[in-house]
C-alpha cells in the first residue's frame, strides 16, 4: 500500500483538516405563513449586498430577505393559481417564475430592493404568435437568454427568448423542440437538457439561437433524466434520475457523440430514496434529495463521487416525493437555501471539505488478470463500488481514519484489509483475490413414471449467484458451482406442477433427481409462454418481481407459490401510482393451451389483485377473467370497481363445468383489464399462482377457512379452524399427495419430521395453505 499526496484540505485549522459539515441556521414554516407547500427556490443579491430567497410555493411566489440568516423575513408575496410546480430563476434584477398552472410565466422586477418592497410584476405567455399558458421550468444564461422548458406548446421543448433589451417583455429568438424538456442549463452557447420522459440527456449548440444543432445524447443511469448541471470546466455533466433508488451520475462530455458515464452515487442505497436536483459549486455537488434533505458530494474526481455532508430537512423516511424539492448554494455569503415541501424554507451553513480517497486495481491471484465487478465496501459506509473492465476501482470516505475494506466477487474468497485514509489524499490499495475451486452437480428431471423430461427449466439460486438451465433430451442439466451451501431449487415445465425446494449442495451431492407431476401450474418463475396483447399505451402485463407504488401496487408476489415473480400491469420502478398504470386501452394476458379433457371436473384456481380508483369521473374499469376452448370465449368472472385499497392478493376459483363451453385439448385462460376514455382512472392489476385442480364438486360457499402453524415448521404442524370431518391432503411442491386424512379435532396435528426441507401445501376443500419445513 502506498499513499500519494494529491492536495491539501480546503479549510485548515490549527490542528489540521476540517471535516465537511452542513448545519441548521433557521427555518420559515410556510404552512403556518401561507397554508402552502414549497416547490423550487432560487437566490438574488441586490446592489447593497443584501441577499434574498425567491421561493416558489403551491399558492404563489415569496421573497425572503436572508441577509441576516438567523432572522429571515418575508418581504414580498405574490399570490398565484394553485400549482405543485413553481420554479424561479433570476437574471440581473429580474425573477422569472414558471408554473404548470395556466398563468404563464411571472416576471418580477427586483430593482426597487432594498429601498422598496413594492415590486412590479407581469405575466408572460409567449411571443410572436407562439403562445403558451404553462411551463415546467426555465433558465437564464450569462448572455441574457431565457430558456423556457416544458411549456404546453409543441413537444414542450426549449423555447429561447432574448431578455437583454426588455427583461419584462422577452423576445423569442429560437426553439429546440425535438423532445419534451424537463429541465436544463445553458452556458457558452451550449444548452444542456434533461428529457425526463424519454430518459436521456442532450447537448445542443445554440450559438445560432434561431438554428439550434443537436450535438449528442446519452441515456442516463435510470432512464428518467430529471435535471442536469455542467462542471465549471464544461467537460463533465451531472444528472439526477427522479426515481426511487436512483443516482446522481457523472458523465464525460468532452466528445458529445460519445458521452461516457464516469460514476454514480446514492444518498441512502437500498432505501428507495429519490434524488431531485443537483447543482455544481466549485468541486462539490449540492443536491436536494427529497426525504434525505440536502446532500453535499465531493466531485474533485468526477469518477469518484463521495458524500461529505448532509442535512435532513424532512422528519420522515419514505420512498416518495416528500422532503426537499429545491436547493440554492450560490449566495456570496455561502449560506445554502433549501425548500422542503412541507417543512418550509431552510437556511443552512455549509463547510466544504475534501473527502479521503481510495483507489486501486483488483486482479486474480492465479492469473494476474484484472477482475471486473469486484465489490469494494468500506466498513460503516453503505456505498458499494465495483471494479471496471481493467480491474480499477475508486471509492473513499467523507471522514478520514482507519477502515476495514472488504473486496468480494462471486467465485472468489473475499478479502478484508485495514486501510488508513487521509483527508485530501489518494490512498492506493491493490488487491489479489484467490479463486474458489468449482464442483459439479447434475440435475435430472423425471415424470411420475420415471420418464426423463426434456426442456424443463431449472432455477438454482444462492444468495450470491443465480443459475438457470434447461434439461437436454435425457432430462438432465449440469451446473458448476462455487459454494457448498444451501440453495433454492425450482424446476418446472408447462404441463407439469413446478417443484421448489431448498437443499444443501456440496461436492458429495453429485446428482439431484426431481420428479414433476402432470398438470397445469404457473407461479411465473419461468416464462412458459403466456402472451400479452391489447391496445393499452402504458401498463401492459409484465412478468417480474412486483415494484411497489404509493398506496396501490404491493411489492411482493403470492405468499403461497414458488419464487418471487408475478404478472403485473406496468412494472417500471417508480412509486408514482399514475406513472405506469393501465392507460388508454386494454391489456390482455393469455395462457398457453391446456388439454383439460384429462380432468374429470377441472377447476381454475389463481390469485389476483386489483386497484381502480381516483380520477375526475366515474370509476368504471373492470378486471375480467375469460375461458376459451380455441373457438369460443366466455367471461366467467369480473372484479367491479371501485377498488381503492392498496392491492393485495385474493384467491379466485372457478369450476369449468359451470361454463357453457365444450372442454377441449386447447383451452386457454385470459385475464384482462382496461382503462378507456372518457373516464381515465388509476388502474393496476396483478396475477399469480395459477393452477388447475380437480374440483370434486366443491361448493365455494362452504369452502373451509383454516390456518396452519407454526410456519415455518420443523416437526409437526397444527391445522386449526378446519371443519370437523373435512378431508385434507398434504401436497409436495411438485403436486404429489404425501398424506391424506380427515380433520378430527379443532387443532389437528400432522407430522412432517420425516420430510425433506422445502415447501409443502395443506389442501382442504379447495383452499390451499403453504407451509415451510426447515
Amino acid at each position: 500500500m502506498k499513499t500519494i499526496l494529491f492536495t491539501i484540505c480546503v479549510l485548515l485549522s490549527y490542528f489540521g483538516c476540517t471535516q465537511a459539515e452542513l448545519n441548521f441556521v433557521s427555518n420559515i414554516d410556510y404552512q403556518a405563513l401561507h397554508d402552502a407547500n414549497l416547490n423550487d427556490i432560487w437566490g438574488y443579491e441586490d446592489e447593497d449586498g443584501n441577499e434574498y430567497a425567491i421561493v416558489g410555493t403551491t399558492k404563489g411566489t415569496s421573497i425572503v430577505d436572508v441577509t441576516d440568516p438567523l432572522n429571515p423575513q418575508e418581504i414580498y408575496w405574490l399570490e398565484g393559481l394553485q400549482s405543485v410546480w413553481r420554479d424561479p430563476k433570476v437574471h440581473g434584477d429580474y425573477a422569472y417564475v414558471t408554473t404548470e398552472a395556466e398563468e404563464g410565466m411571472t416576471i418580477i422586477d427586483l430593482s426597487p430592493l432594498p429601498g422598496s418592497t413594492a415590486l412590479t410584476s407581469t405575466v408572460f405567455m409567449g411571443d410572436g404568435g407562439m403562445t403558451w399558458e404553462s411551463a415546467h421550468n426555465c433558465f437564464v444564461d450569462e448572455l441574457g437568454y431565457l430558456y423556457v422548458f416544458g411549456a404546453n406548446y409543441g413537444e414542450g421543448g426549449a423555447i429561447i427568448y432574448d431578455v437583454n433589451t426588455a427583461p419584462m417583455n422577452p423576445v423569442q429568438v429560437g426553439i429546440f423542440d425535438n423532445w419534451y424538456v424537463h429541465d436544463g442549463y445553458a452556458r457558452n452557447d451550449t444548452l444542456y437538457l434533461a428529457h425526463v420522459y424519454d430518459g436521456f440527456l442532450s447537448l445542443v449548440d445554440v450559438s445560432n439561437k434561431s438554428n439550434p444543432i443537436l450535438l449528442g445524447t446519452k441515456i442516463t443511469s435510470n432512464a428518467f433524466t430529471h435535471n442536469i448541471w455542467p462542471s465549471d470546466q464544461g467537460d463533465v455533466v451531472y444528472t439526477t434520475d427522479e426515481l426511487p433508488d436512483s443516482y446522481i451520475t457523472s458523465y464525460d462530455i468532452s466528445d458529445p457523440i460519445n458521452i461516457i458515464e464516469l460514476d454514480r452515487v446514492q444518498s441512502s442505497p437500498g432505501a428507495n430514496v429519490i434524488p431531485h436536483n443537483t447543482f455544481v459549486i466549485n468541486d462539490y455537488l449540492v443536491t436536494s434529495y427529497y426525504v434525505d434533505g440536502i446532500t453535499i458530494h465531493d466531485a474533485t474526481f468526477p469518477y469518484n463521487l463521495i458524500e461529505v455532508a448532509a442535512y435532513d430537512t424532512y422528519p420522515g423516511q419514505t420512498p416518495t416525493y416528500d422532503g426537499s424539492w429545491g436547493v440554492y448554494p450560490y449566495l456570496n455569503s455561502g449560506i445554502i437555501l433549501a425548500a422542503d415541501m412541507t417543512e418550509g424554507l431552510f437556511i443552512l451553513s455549509p463547510t466544504y471539505a475534501k473527502a479521503s480517497y481510495l483507489e486501486g486495481t483488483v486482479t486474480d491471484q492465479s492469473t494476474s488478470s484484472p477482475l471486473l465487478n469486484v465489490s469494494v465496501q468500506i466498513e460503516s459506509n453503505d456505498q458499494i463500488e465495483n471494479t471496471n473492465s481493467i480491474g480499477f476501482y475508486a471509492t473513499g470516505s467523507g471522514v478520514q481514519g482507519t477502515y476495514n475494506v472488504t473486496y468480494s466477487k462471486v467465485g472468489y474468497f473475499p478479502q478484508t484489509l485495514s486501510v488508513n485514509l487521509t483527508q485530501g489524499d489518494i490512498t492506493i490499495q491493490d488487491v489479489q483475490l484467490v479463486p474458489i475451486e468449482q464442483f459439479d452437480v447434475t440435475i435430472n428431471v423425471f415424470d411420475d413414471f420415471g420418464n426423463p423430461i426434456s426442456d424443463a427449466q431449472i432455477f438454482l439460486s444462492h444468495p450470491l449467484i443465480n443459475y438457470e438451465g434447461i434439461t437436454n433430451g435425457v432430462g438432465e442439466e449440469n451446473f458448476s458451482l462455487f459454494y457448498q451451501e444451501n440453495y433454492e431449487l425450482i424446476v418446472g415445465k408447462w404441463g407439469y406442477y413446478t417443484q421448489c425446494l431448498e437443499q444443501v449442495i456440496n461436492p458429495s451431492t453429485d446428482v439431484i433427481n426431481i420428479n414433476l407431476t402432470n398438470g397445469y401450474y404457473d407461479d411465473f418463475t419461468f416464462d412458459f409462454g403466456w402472451t400479452v396483447s391489447g391496445s393499452a399505451e402504458t401498463g401492459e402485463w409484465e412478468r417480474g418481481i412486483p415494484n411497489p407504488t404509493t398506496n396501490t401496487v404491493m411489492g411482493f408476489d403470492s405468499d403461497f407459490d414458488c419464487g418471487s415473480q408475478a404478472y403485473v400491469t406496468g412494472n417500471r420502478d417508480n412509486v408514482d401510482p399514475d406513472y405506469d398504470d393501465v392507460d388508454n386501452g386494454i391489456t390482455v394476458l393469455t395462457s398457453p393451451p391446456m388439454d383439460l379433457t384429462q380432468y374429470a371436473n377441472p377447476l381454475f384456481i389463481f390469485e389476483y389483485a386489483f386497484f381502480c380508483n381516483h380520477g375526475p369521473n366515474n370509476i368504471d374499469d373492470t378486471l375480467s377473467f375469460m375461458i376459451s376452448n380455441g373457438t369460443e370465449n366466455e367471461i366467467f368472472g369480473q372484479i367491479i370497481p371501485p377498488q381503492g385499497n392498496p392491492m393485495e392478493f385474493n384467491q379466485y376459483s372457478y369450476p369449468i363445468a359451470e361454463s357453457s363451453l365444450t372442454i377441449t385439448n386447447s383451452m386457454t385462460f385470459k385475464i384482462f383489464v382496461s382503462d378507456l376514455e372518457p373516464h381515465v382512472n388509476i388502474t393496476e392489476a396483478a396475477f399469480d399462482y395459477f393452477r388447475v385442480e380437480e374440483a370434486w364438486g366443491i361448493d365455494e360457499s362452504t369452502m373451509n377457512t383454516f390456518s396452519v402453524y407454526p410456519n415455518p415448521v420443523s416437526e409437526s404442524a397444527i391445522i386449526k379452524g378446519a371443519k370437523l370431518g373435512s378431508d385434507f391432503k398434504l401436497i409436495s411442491s411438485s403436486g404429489r399427495v404425501l398424506v391424506k386424512g380427515v380433520i378430527k379435532s379443532e387443532s389437528h396435528s400432522i407430522e412432517l419430521d420425516d420430510l425433506s426441507n422445502g415447501f409443502y401445501f395443506v389442501f382442504i376443500d379447495g383452499v390451499q395453505k403453504k407451509i415451510i419445513k426447515q
